[in-house]
């Protein structure tokens, strides 16, 4: 279920590697509490947004990316101490729809891998490379958490 509070410091933006060239349509963001269910949130939280946003045509492609990425922070969010949030934004850009996702994890190990025939993960970064058409980008703060940026462009 969504979390609706102040949470963590945005990264700044000159640290994020989304398109900087171009000034975002409109933008928003969502936080959820690093569980299980917040990747299921986080689609939801996309379709309506998407929906509102009229680009329908990205609505699965969007989901699908923001469902890995979710589940990716909140694998790594856990911390000592209180519950953790990961931070989803989404920006609406001519070229198409800007996905960030942030957690206070302060691993910055985020790499499209070749999973083994047989493992059951390992695959994620690969279809959100794919779909996006480039890896996702990190950015890592010290003390501050990660995000992920992705991009996925209009046909």
């Amino acid at each position: 279920m969504p979390v609706q509070r102040s949470g963590p410091p945005a990264p700044s933006r000159s640290r994020l590697p989304a398109p900087e060239t171009e000034r975002p349509l409109a933008g928003v963001a969502q936080q959820f509490a690093a569980m299980p269910s917040a990747a299921s949130w986080a689609r939801r939280h996309t379709a309506d947004i998407l929906a509102r946003w009229g680009v329908p045509e990205l609505v699965d492609d969007c989901c699908t990316v923001v469902s890995e990425l979710v589940s990716n922070a909140v694998r790594h969010a856990a911390l000592d101490g209180g519950p953790a949030v990961c931070r989803l934004v989404l920006k609406l850009l001519a070229e198409g729809v800007s996905v960030e996702v942030w957690d206070p994890s302060p691993d910055g190990n985020v790499c499209v891998r070749e999973p083994k025939a047989l493992s059951e993960s390992g695959r994620g970064l690969a279809i959100v490379a794919a779909l996006c058409g480039a890896p996702p980008l990190l950015s890592a703060a010290p003390g501050n958490g990660k995000a992920v940026v992705a991009v996925i462009p209009r046909c």
